[in-house]
């Protein structure tokens, strides 16, 4: 902490010290001028623009300059000589002195005596936004202008009609444009983000030139960024196809950078807002308020974050305020999705589905009195041929009645009664402005989304402040605020499984109607017959049958969240080398979720017969649960702040062949999360009163006093109705990082931290284990063997290694994590604990060494460029599941208990295609390889196969995520599934029979990874005339995905939904020839066709429905109008667009199927609703 005081404070050490200008130190006689300006621009970096032709007759000059002032530099240098010079910003326009016979300037921006022709123009960037220091100069001569704070430039330029302007400034394009007789100009520049030179990347706790890093960084720029519209507000969209090595879901929301190093610990890549990591909702971060971004994805760019950077680091930077006159900026965009396709699923539909449930009740012949006797459930379909097997209607009528049901296809009206199209809109205002003093910018983004489901909504609002404040010549201040308000309703959509496909859910007036039962809803907590509720009804009990349309108003939830993120960075300059900064960032975010149950939803009326109790007259009370609504209250809050004290320092030599920077500081982080649910039952929302509960005899198991309820239900679960939990995290960390230059052409690098956490163990063999990196680069173009091959414009070789950690997600640490509940089990509810986690004191984190080489290249003046790196990542201590001791009373604890590889390549090329003053086509490929293996793992051996081939495995020796098969033999002449081991024997399975029968691991066929080895994103870019058109191909492949095979198992008495095609299964001896669905097992053990049900796994995980994952999809297709008509700039308006954009317009997979691999549960096979396109139209201005 005395670190920590003494950093802070120095922030404030001589800040009356004078000017700070930059210093020149240079001596030497009879100089060119030339060399003069070259010294200014390699000690200062300032810009020396001028025309060659006025330094022909110059006199050379004698200087002696020791830490000089630049102005003072420059009014020694230019005494008695014709030429005299004006500074803007970091730019020093040279110019020649007027001759007595030309007329005299017009202040700063006549800056040569000329005809008197006045040319007039503003210069702006990409985005409409003034740009001040701009040099303009008339080709062929002296004059010229800088724009001023606006990018306003005015000089008296001539008559000529044939004028070329030169437009140029650092980091930018220079443009040579014809004046055509025009007064007045509106010039664009662009960025020139492929200079190497030119390009910065944030680390989040400094900036760095980009050609002085040794790691692997990569920058997406506001231009490359603002390319996709994220429609609602999701920044991470918009770096898929920019990043190599980058893999984003955005249907799963998966995020991983160079693959995934971890099994229980941390995932996702550290998110790092303008210099302070977050912890927050991401949807806080205004998508339109962001003016680039940088990846950092090996140990020597990522290092410094210690015990966060395994996963890599995304760094935001936020737009701050400019100075000049106050500028509007607006943003407006409505977009729309169409309705889901359920088509996709394959369900069965209505006529199938009751052909084999035909099948089924004439292959295993059930009795109606057990159906009768328990109240159980039975389908449309079952009570009619119940009704045929009992002759209560003849065998005609029945056919009648089953033909008819099959003809009643209700999908169509599911998706009317709970899906629409999805429509959102989403408008942003921002001003700013400011002076040399102070900056300012404020905004507003709202975004107003009418999601797919139906009685659902969410709004969301940002407020953002972004300040700067020059306090004097020496100390200046940063702050920035976000405040955020959103609000979500949702009401219950009833899964398209909770149902058969002929059954209406709603009458002609929209009145809902009860179904059968759920097919994916148990018999014991859900299933009752309408015999038996017409029981509980005469006893005064609830309804128990099933609405699903009730459910979507019936079970309600409703969220309000707030969000407030503040920081701010005090830095003051010590001397010319050195400044301190202090600063510091604080998150609250509250959410308030309440869940109103009504009392005819279906959790209210369950839970109320379950508790009701017997009154003398044989009729229900409701006593020990008071009759009415249920409001469920989570409140939620997420807290989380960071202090940090840190020097900086650069410093160069007088003849720059020295530089060295660097950084050292200190910064306190904590992290907290509190969770409160409390429940009120016998809600009136009117009044807001709420009754009491008898909480011990409702957490009872089961109904003695009406035994037909208690045949379906249990207890409460007390933690659906109250429960608390809290997390709490601390660091401490002390950290160093810095950076030695030798003549422009060697770097070296290197970063040392130290972590301290509450989440690690105490043992001082990894208390104070620290983290670091080094690196080199040697650029190449700059040595004199390259010097004169002029196509290379960049080349630079880079060596890097390091350690990175990270950290155990909530419930691992070192210490004992306990819960409460109330035992359900004893006529007495008793209070008791239950350990989630044993303690540990011997954890630590997990820490991975990166080795990676990279070459950053660029030819023919950065027509093409890009990079290329290769990686090798091995990651120790991983956080898992250890078996425990017996003899300790655990069966598991989390542990440090694998090791993990990744390596892989990282490609970008960029190439300007065709570039002219109408055309230009640019071309982006990011494409990554990433190969995964499990190296070594601790862990306990899988009870059975089916354990294995139904999940994601973590093996030693395989990828992560590896999926594991049987070797499907197919049918026996019985119609039973079987499959091989090794060796040819066969194996009908049965893991839980009085005769298990299994087969060994080494029986499984590997059959690949979940997770995409490959990764390729095309991006062009086209500019025609006045529109601008680009599209982004994505390619995902060397993954694998099972395929859910169609199963009429999945029938069944309470079934799931079944899968088109579940009608060709095995129905006679020679049907194994034809297809390999296995039959329907016969009811009786001693039925030679009878097999076990879980002998289907077999079939269920063939190997034989594993298929390529591979994909490309048309991830987005953007038009831009860039309308530049006169009537637009006298409104005021500039840089206005038009665009219309399209998002997942097509897709083709490689496994010659209708799958689509991002709308599938990779492991299992079962589908999920894929994304439909999304198309918007937006409205971009600045005034």
């Amino acid at each position: 902490m005395k670190l920590t005081l003494l950093l802070l404070t120095a922030v404030f050490l001589q800040v009356s010290a004078t000017s700070e200008a930059q210093p020149i130190t240079f001596s030497g006689k009879n100089v060119p001028m030339e060399k003069v300006f070259s010294v200014i621009r390699e000690q200062t970096g300032f810009l020396v623009v001028y025309n060659v032709a006025l330094l022909k007759d110059i006199r050379k000059v004698s200087v002696d300059a020791h830490n000089m002032q630049l102005e003072t530099f420059l009014e020694l240098t230019f005494r008695e000589q014709p030429l005299k010079y004006v500074i803007r910003n970091n730019t020093i326009l040279v110019t020649g002195k007027p001759r007595p016979s030309q007329l005299s300037g017009d202040g700063e921006q006549q800056l040569a005596a000329a005809p008197p022709a006045v040319l007039k123009g503003i210069v702006v960037n990409e985005k409409g936004e003034p740009l001040p220091g701009v040099t303009i100069l008339l080709k062929g001569s002296s004059r010229g202008a800088v724009t001023d704070n606006e990018g306003a430039f005015s000089f008296t330029a001539g008559a000529e009609g044939n004028a070329v302007l030169i437009v140029q400034m650092i980091g930018y394009i220079r443009q040579e444009i014809a004046v055509n007789g025009r007064s007045h100009l509106q010039i664009t520049l662009r960025a020139d983000v492929h200079n190497l030179e030119n390009v910065t990347i944030s680390t989040g706790y400094k900036k760095i030139p980009k050609y002085q890093l040794t790691g692997a960084a990569s920058l997406v720029t506001q231009k490359e960024y603002d390319q996709r519209v994220a429609v609602t507000g999701n920044f991470l969209e918009s770096l898929e196809g920019k990043v190599p090595g980058l893999v984003y879901n955005s249907q799963s929301g998966e995020l991983s950078i160079r693959g995934v190093s971890t099994f229980d610990a941390v995932k996702k890549p550290l998110i790092v807002v303008d210099g302070f990591p977050t912890e927050i909702d991401l949807n806080t971060i205004n998508p339109i308020d962001i003016v680039s971004i940088s990846v950092l994805r090996d140990a020597a760019a990522a290092a410094i974050y210690g015990v966060r950077a395994s996963n890599g680091v995304i760094v935001v930077e936020t737009k701050r305020g400019k100075s000049g006159k106050a500028r509007l900026s607006m943003r407006a965009t409505t977009a729309f999705q169409e309705s889901p396709d359920f088509g996709y699923l394959r369900f069965a539909g209505a006529q199938e589905f009751v052909s084999l449930q035909e099948a089924v009740f004439r292959r295993t012949k059930p009795d109606e009195s057990a159906y009768i006797a328990y109240g159980r459930p039975m389908s449309p379909a079952m009570a009619i041929l119940f009704d045929e097997q009992q002759k209560r209607i003849t065998p005609a009528a029945a056919r009648q009645k089953l033909d008819s049901l099959g003809g009643s296809d209700n999908t169509q009206e599911y998706k009317n009664l709970f899906y629409r199209t999805r429509m959102a809109s989403n408008v942003n205002l921002d001003i700013s402005g400011g002076n040399e003093r102070s900056t300012y910018l404020l905004g507003v983004n709202y975004i107003a989304e009418q999601p797919v489901n139906n009685r659902s909504k969410n709004n969301q609002l940002i407020l953002n402040i972004a300040n700067t404040y020059q306090l004097s010549k020496r100390l200046k201040m940063d702050f920035r605020g976000v405040y955020a308000h959103a609000v979500s309703e949702n009401g219950t959509t009833a899964p398209l499984t909770d149902f058969y496909p002929y059954e209406k859910l709603a009458d002609a007036n929209g009145i809902p109607l009860a179904v059968a039962q759920g097919t994916n809803r148990e018999y014991l907590n859900f299933g009752v017959s309408r015999l038996r509720n017409n029981r509980l009804l005469a006893v005064g009990l609830y309804d128990q049958l099933y609405y699903p349309y009730r459910e979507l108003t019936a079970n309600t939830t409703k969220t309000k969240t707030n969000t407030f993120r503040a920081q701010a960075r005090v830095e003051g300059k010590i001397n010319e080398w050195m400044s301190a900064e202090a600063g510091g960032n604080y998150e609250l975010q509250q959410g308030v979720q309440n869940n109103l149950l009504d009392e005819q939803s279906y959790t209210v009326r369950k839970l109320l017969n379950l508790k009701a109790t017997k009154g003398p007259d044989g009729r229900a009370l409701f006593i020990d649960i008071p009759q009415g609504n249920i409001l469920r209250r989570t409140d939620q809050k997420v807290l989380n702040y960071t202090l940090r004290a840190q020097l900086n320092f650069d410093n160069r030599s007088a003849r720059s062949l020295h530089e060295v920077s660097g950084i050292l500081g200190a910064e306190q982080r904590k992290t907290t999360g509190e969770s409160y649910l409390n429940s009120y039952f016998g809600y009136d929302p009117q009044s807001l009163l709420s009754r009491p509960v008898n909480m011990q005899r409702a957490t009872l198991y089961g109904n003695a006093a009406f035994p037909d309820v208690t045949q379906f239900g249990g207890g409460m679960t007390l933690t659906e109705y109250l429960n608390e939990t809290s997390s709490d995290r601390r660091f401490l960390s002390w950290y160093a990082q810095g950076t030695y230059i030798y003549n422009s052409k060697y770097i070296v690098t290197g970063s040392y931290r130290i972590d301290q956490s509450n989440l690690f163990g105490v043992d001082p063999k990894y208390k104070f284990r620290p983290l670091w990196s080094a690196g080199g680069a040697w650029r190449l173009h700059m040595e004199n063997f390259l010097k004169d091959v002029s196509w290379i414009s960049e080349l630079k070789l880079n060596a890097t290694t390091g350690f990175n950690g990270n950290v155990p997600v909530s419930n691992n640490g070192a210490f004992l994590i306990l819960a409460s509940q109330l035992n359900n089990m004893f006529e007495i509810s008793q209070p008791s604990n239950y350990v989630i986690t044993p303690e540990n004191q011997s954890l630590r984190w997990e820490t991975t060494q990166t080795y990676n080489l990279r070459l950053d290249y660029g030819f023919f003046n950065n027509r093409l460029f890009g990079s290329l790196d290769y990686y090798h990542k091995k990651t120790k201590d991983v956080f898992g599941q250890y078996d425990a001791d017996p003899t300790s009373g655990f069966n598991q604890y989390n542990a440090n208990t694998a090791t993990i590889r990744n390596s892989g390549i990282d490609l970008l090329i960029s190439s300007v295609n065709l570039r002219n003053r109408r055309f230009e086509w640019r071309t982006s490929l990011t494409a990554s390889l990433n190969n995964n293996k499990v190296l070594a793992v601790k862990a306990g051996e899988y009870k059975t196969s089916e354990d294995i081939t139904s999940a994601r495995i973590n093996r030693q020796g395989y990828p992560m995520d590896a999926i594991f098969s049987y070797n499907y033999g197919g049918l026996t002449d019985k119609g039973k599934p079987f499959v091989y081991d090794t060796k040819g024997g066969r194996h009908i399975l049965d893991f839980y029979g009085n005769a298990v029968v299994d087969v060994a691991f080494e029986d499984l066929i590997y059959n690949g990874t979940t997770t995409p080895k490959y990764v390729l994103g095309l991006n062009n870019q086209f500019s025609i005339g006045d529109f601008d058109l680009s599209f982004l191909f994505m390619y995902y492949g060397g993954h694998i995905m099972r395929v859910e095979p169609p199963n009429p198992a999945n029938l069944g008495s309470y079934g799931t939904m079944l899968l088109k095609g579940s009608s060709d299964y095995w129905k006679q001896p020679g049907d194994e020839l034809r297809t390999n669905i296995p039959g329907i097992a016969p009811g009786t053990l001693q039925d030679p066709y009878y097999f076990p049900s879980y002998a289907r796994y077999g079939y269920r995980y063939a190997s034989e429905f594993v298929r390529r994952a591979d994909y490309i999809r048309l991830r987005d297709l953007i038009i831009t109008y860039n309308p530049k008509f006169n009537f637009i700039r006298r409104m005021g308006l500039s840089q206005t667009q038009l665009r219309l954009q399209g998002q997942n317009l097509f897709y083709y997979t490689f496994s010659g199927n209708d799958i689509d691999p991002d709308a599938i549960d990779r492991v299992s096979g079962v589908r999920r609703l894929p994304q439909r396109p999304l198309y918007s139209i937006s409205l971009f201005t600045n005034f």
